[in-house]
Parts: structure tokens; C-alpha cells; sequence
């Protein structure tokens, strides 16, 4: 073999060598109900629940953030230039999915739970966002 022909085959080893990485999955979620926690201490139903009930989001599994959300967008992201969020657990069969952001230059945090556990294809959701709405739903998931 020559050298011409060495070469030319060395980008051909290594890309079969390496597998191609499938596209991270995403959650796709729908919103059954939008609470808050009353000044008594009890969770109730949010003022703004007509505004968000069967709107959907989406999850990038491998970021955490919200995103292609069909509700108001700014009341339900989770990140923003300076915080993003902190995956806690990627889920598996003993965890759900679990993503944390801190908004330490506004004092806030966000935090969203899916439970994944058993990979069925209505996943319950648990998200308080980051001005102290909570959402619940299920979540399917999207991608490979």
C-alpha cells in the first residue's frame, strides 16, 4: 500500500472507528395545571392558569432549558445570558430527571422534575418556574 492510499484511508478508519452520536432527546410536555402556594401555605390554583392550561414546552434533555414553549415564553424559561440549568439527574430506573437554575443576579431559582423512571410515554412533570408559578402535566419524549 502507498502512501497516497494510507492516508486517504486514516480519515475513513477514524470515522468509523468513533460511533456518530445521536441527537440528545427531548421531553415534550403539556401543562394540566398551574399552581402557586397561597399566603396561608396551602398550593392553589394560580391566577393565571387559564393562560397556561394544555399549552405545551419543550425540554432539551441534555441542556435542561425550556424551550419552543406555545405560553409565554419570558414566565416560563428557565435560563437566561447569565444562568443556565444545572442537571441534578439525567433519570434512570431508580431517579427522575431533574434540572436546578439558580438566577443569583435576581435571587430566583427554577426548578423542573420528570419523572422518568419507567419510560412510559406520559411522563408526570413537576416545574416551578422561576417567578413561583408550578406546573404539573406529562411529558412524552421526542427525538432518538
Amino acid at each position: 500500500m502507498n502512501f497516497r492510499k494510507s492516508f486517504l484511508a486514516v480519515p475513513l478508519i477514524l470515522t468509523l472507528s468513533f460511533p456518530l452520536q445521536a441527537q440528545a432527546a427531548k421531553f415534550e410536555c403539556s401543562i394540566h395545571s398551574v399552581l402557586k402556594l397561597s399566603d396561608a401555605g396551602a398550593i392553589v390554583t394560580h391566577g393565571w392558569s387559564a393562560n397556561y392550561l394544555n399549552r405545551k414546552f419543550t425540554v432539551d434533555r441534555e441542556t435542561g432549558k425550556v424551550v419552543n414553549t406555545t405560553a409565554l415564553k419570558v414566565r416560563l424559561s428557565n435560563y437566561n445570558r447569565e444562568s443556565v440549568p444545572h442537571i441534578l439527574d439525567y433519570g434512570d430506573v431508580n431517579n427522575a430527571y431533574k434540572a436546578v437554575t439558580l438566577f443569583e443576579d435576581k435571587g430566583g431559582y427554577a426548578v423542573l422534575e420528570i419523572n422518568d423512571v419507567d419510560k412510559s410515554t406520559d411522563m408526570p412533570f413537576l416545574y416551578q418556574t422561576n417567578i413561583g408559578m408550578i406546573l404539573t402535566g406529562k411529558c412524552n419524549v421526542t427525538g432518538s
